[in-house]
């Protein structure tokens, strides 16, 4: 048996299988036959086309249909979503410049007085002609009496006037009448005078001097007796018109009498503050015992019908139309859908309003879009159901495609 037989006998390995010392580079450890041994000719990647980890390298772009597919249905859905978004983004109109409006009603009372009561709080919902606060009403009333009492003294003082009148009327009857008998001796004073002087025109003897001269007396008294009566007469005329003119000014004063009554009886009134519309109080800021004059805000009141007012460009308004359809998003429920429709434009940008307009003819103008105030109507029923009020946040889209 050869030595060689010897060794595959045993099994021992051969020789020729041992790591040498040395490898082809000359490193020890390391052998050319075996995957981990280095070649300064070239890398194991670059004659089996596998990596440092022993997987392949990955395939090429074209070679990966599936992958390519998935891109082009990405692509061709993201191109399709942006179309549809644009299709359907070019049908509305909308901003977030647009908040809820309404006519808040503040209430102010028209006298002054201490607040005796108020009936309301805040938050509460009140109806038309309901009774919201009382004033103390102590001096108004004082003042009532005294001025019914008034009127009253100037009605008497007219009933006075106008007897008297009647009065002065028959006293100028009577004064008339006295100066009847004063005309009449006139009168034949003149006569005799006429007469007893046409007989001494014809026979200076017939008449004697004496008769003439008694006639001449006789007439200056007569006259005398009748200017007298006359003036009796005026006087009485003239207390006639006074008795009048009295009528009148105290008719005047009864007119004056009976307008202070009305004032002070609606003052009166005014001292009971009474709710204009029906709607929800706010911003109460009185209590009992308060003083209060004219025209100091005691609360308000928020109706219950209110809108929208959006500040659109005007760029946006080439479509906008009355009467088209409005979704509604307000920021305080804006889990709820509200529907409205455009109810009328403001003729007018806004800055045209200011108190002091802007002055646009100057060398350094720069154009802004402005903004128009469109008022927008809500439709939907119940919207009292949710806490929403004036100048509350809203975002409306208008459909005007």
């Amino acid at each position: 048996m050869t030595p060689s037989d010897d060794s595959d006998a045993g099994g021992k390995p051969d020789d020729t299988a041992r790591p040498s010392p040395k490898g082809d580079g000359g490193k020890p450890g390391y052998d050319s036959g075996k995957d981990g041994s280095k070649d300064g000719g070239g890398s194991e990647n670059d004659e089996g086309g596998k990596n440092d980890d022993g997987d392949p390298p990955p395939k090429p772009l074209k070679e990966r249909p599936f992958l390519l597919l998935g891109i082009a249905v990405v692509v061709i859905a993201a191109i399709v979503g942006g179309v549809l978004y644009w299709l359907d983004a070019r049908q509305y109109e909308s901003t977030d410049d647009a908040y809820i409006d309404g006519h808040v009603v503040r209430i102010a009372p028209q006298v002054s007085g201490i607040v005796r009561q108020v009936l309301v709080d805040d938050n509460q919902i009140v109806g038309p002609r309901e009774l919201i606060a009382v004033i103390d009403t102590a001096q108004p009333q004082a003042r009532y009496q005294g001025l019914l009492a008034q009127a009253k003294q100037a009605r008497a003082t007219v009933v006075e006037a106008q007897a008297q009148v009647g009065v002065s009327t028959a006293q100028v009857g009577a004064a008339r009448a006295n100066v009847v008998q004063p005309q009449a001796d006139l009168d034949k004073a003149l006569a005799d005078l006429a007469r007893y002087r046409a007989a001494q025109a014809i026979d200076p003897a017939a008449v004697a001097a004496q008769q003439v001269d008694a006639a001449v007396q006789a007439v200056a008294s007569a006259r005398g007796r009748r200017d007298a009566a006359l003036r009796q007469v005026k006087q009485a005329e003239a207390q006639v018109k006074a008795s009048r003119a009295a009528v009148a000014s105290d008719r005047t004063a009864i007119g004056n009498a009976d307008a202070q009554v009305a004032a002070t009886g609606v003052d009166l009134a005014n001292s009971r503050i009474i709710a204009p519309i029906v709607g929800r109080v706010t911003n109460r800021n009185i209590s009992p015992g308060s003083y209060v004059q004219p025209g100091q805000e005691m609360l308000a009141i928020v109706p219950l019908k209110l809108w929208v007012t959006a500040n659109f460009k005007e760029t946006q308004l080439k479509l906008m139309r009355v009467g088209q359809p409005v979704d509604i998003t307000i920021d305080t429920v804006p889990d709820v859908a509200f529907r409205g429709h455009v109810e009328s434009f403001q003729r007018g940008a806004g800055q045209a309003f200011q108190l002091l307009p802007a002055e646009n003819a100057t060398g350094n103008f720069v154009k802004v879009v402005q903004r128009v105030p469109v008022r927008i109507s809500i439709d939907s029923p119940g919207i009292q159901a949710y806490p929403v009020g004036p100048g509350m946040s809203v975002i409306p889209r208008v459909k005007v495609r």
